[in-house]
């Protein structure tokens, strides 16, 4: 594991046979430099793997949730600042330069039951703006919320692509 400015890595080019960007593409910028850098250290026949929130996918009951998340925090929708790397990642990437593998969603459930988990889905999302004082109301509105079997629906992308081989 390598810590480091995501348009600026460390490696040398064409070094490195996979890279791993969960929950990280929509927010980091600029984007289009961060996939150049992925491409330039992948070697080639090298692969990203790529895990996003994405936006389509949810049930009526897991709009219904989102919308009580979202108004406890008295917000519209997290202001990611790339948001086509989102449900358009695939489409993202082979504009930029790869070969896309497999693009697939798939709806994870995360148990609402509890302070405790209703404290960790506030401190979970992306929400930059988000003030002390708005972060604890939520907190409390959803853990009244809260109940044994409460559920929501947590659409996530994953997305495979490669390095053309030479």
């Amino acid at each position: 594991m390598i810590r480091a400015s995501a348009d600026a890595l460390p490696v040398a080019s064409e070094s490195v046979g996979a890279v791993c960007a969960a929950m990280c593409l929509p927010v980091l910028t600029p984007l289009p430099q961060v996939l150049d850098e992925i491409r330039r250290v992948l070697r080639p026949g090298g692969t990203l793997a790529a895990l996003v929130p994405c936006q389509s996918g949810l049930s009526a009951a897991g709009l219904l949730g989102w919308a009580r998340v979202m108004t406890s925090l008295r917000t519209v929708r997290q202001p990611w600042p790339n948001p086509r790397a989102r449900d358009g990642l695939a489409p993202l990437l082979r504009r930029s330069g790869f070969l896309v593998r497999s693009d697939e969603r798939r709806v994870f459930i995360l148990a609402v039951d509890s302070a405790d988990a209703a404290s960790l889905l506030v401190d979970a999302l992306y929400l930059p703006n988000l003030t002390e004082r708005r972060a604890e109301t939520a907190k409390r509105a959803l853990t009244r919320w809260a109940r044994p079997g409460r559920r929501l629906e947590l659409p996530l992308r994953r997305v495979v692509a490669a390095i053309r081989a030479v």
